[in-house]
């Protein structure tokens, strides 16, 4: 019995993928890349799962089809995802690593340059070092940062996902505004938004959705507690549905009832900087331009204010626990490098005073040859509730 298959792109949009990741390869000297980041391995093969855990590598030889060393359990989601690749199956007992290393050398894979990623979460220091070990030192190099820079450059086909994204986020942060009232908990607020993303199919949550409250929302990467909200109180929600695990962030906050002097301060000030930054994308503009403009304007309160000092970050496919992409190209003051069309970054602008309150107001944005092309349509404001 065949499984049925759940192709998302075509095998003509995966060969271009490659080609380019071959290209940056010969750039490199690099004849085989073995990938264990599920995002690389799911932009180059379109295989995907949940099992985030065991081990799964992708091999891609710069010349001929990529193959997968895969834990015969997820065979089923392979079948189901995989487009174009070919198949090496480890058994429940076996060592991952030298299933991998066979894999490599029945194919006369084991003689060129081999780069493996070491700036991924998804292969720990000690498999890693078995598998140069197995390979031979002498003829493996670091391959990371490969695919993830290929992968900062959206074609159309991704963009139309994550303009879709956009739209269920934006759908499920006015489900969540929705059900403010006094007395209400986060928690029932942070149920409204994450039915809506899964109503919506979203695959996961790469990220749980945030929602945090009075003095909550004034400390990060936090969410829904069983919290009864207040008057006075901001209400911050963070969200995006995995559609296809792609992404689309966004954070917008509401205030129940008069709005505090401060947290009208803070919305003016966001509304200003991510406009400043939005005008301020073109392609061949550095990142830290883009930072810099961000970065006068928050000087003034900076001492005032908990803040990260990452203006933007990639986003695109990603799975658990971020949606932000591996890359490290970001949007801060010392990355010299320059935007490039069809990136898509997150612009996470938060000011908050620790332990008291928080406003985040955000944007995700494609970089265009016009300018930047911000994907929600919810205004840049404070949502005010009355009751």
């Amino acid at each position: 019995m065949s499984v049925p298959r759940e192709e998302v792109f075509s095998e003509q949009e995966f060969e271009q993928r490659r080609q380019k990741v071959r290209n940056q390869m010969a750039v490199q000297g690099i004849d085989t890349l073995l990938l264990h980041s599920a995002p690389n391995i799911l932009y180059l093969s379109g295989h995907h799962t949940l099992n985030l855990w065991d081990y799964q590598c992708l091999v891609m030889p710069i010349g001929g089809s990529p193959f997968m060393v895969l834990w015969q359990f997820e065979r089923g989601r392979f079948e189901a995802t995989a487009v174009a690749t070919d198949l090496d199956l480890y058994s429940t007992h076996a060592d991952p690593i030298e299933a991998t290393v066979q894999a490599i050398r029945k194919r006369g894979l084991h003689t060129g340059v081999i780069g493996i990623e070491t700036q991924t979460r998804y292969l720990v220091p000690k498999m890693h070092d078995a598998l140069k070990d197995s390979l031979g030192a002498d003829n493996v190099v670091d391959g990371s940062g490969i695919v993830d820079m290929v992968r900062n450059i959206k074609s159309e086909a991704e963009l139309e996902i994550m303009r879709a994204a956009a739209v269920i986020t934006d759908r499920a942060i006015t489900a969540g505004f929705a059900e403010i009232r006094t007395g209400v908990t986060d928690s029932q607020i942070a149920a409204q938004v994450a039915g809506e993303l899964i109503r919506a199919d979203s695959l996961g949550f790469s990220v749980y959705p945030i929602v945090s409250a009075g003095y909550r929302a004034g400390m990060p990467h936090n969410s829904n507690n069983g919290h009864k909200i207040s008057r006075g109180e901001t209400i911050f929600i963070e969200c995006s549905p995995s559609l296809n695990w792609y992404h689309a962030p966004l954070m917008r906050t509401a205030v129940l009832g008069d709005v505090p002097s401060e947290v009208a301060e803070f919305e003016a000030l966001e509304q200003e900087i991510v406009a400043a930054m939005l005008d301020a994308v073109r392609p061949g503009v550095l990142a830290s331009e883009v930072a810099s403009v961000a970065q006068a304007r928050i000087a003034p309160i900076r001492d005032r204010i908990l803040f990260h000092e990452v203006y933007g970050y990639p986003v695109g496919i990603g799975f658990p626990p971020t949606w932000g992409e591996e890359s490290g190209f970001a949007i801060v003051v010392n990355n010299h490098r320059p935007l490039k069309a069809a990136m898509v970054f997150h612009i996470p602008m938060t000011l908050r005073v620790n332990g008291k309150m928080g406003v985040g107001l955000s944007q995700t944005f494609v970089v265009t040859d016009d300018g930047a092309e911000v994907l929600s349509s919810l205004p840049v404001e404070l949502v005010r509730i009355e009751e």
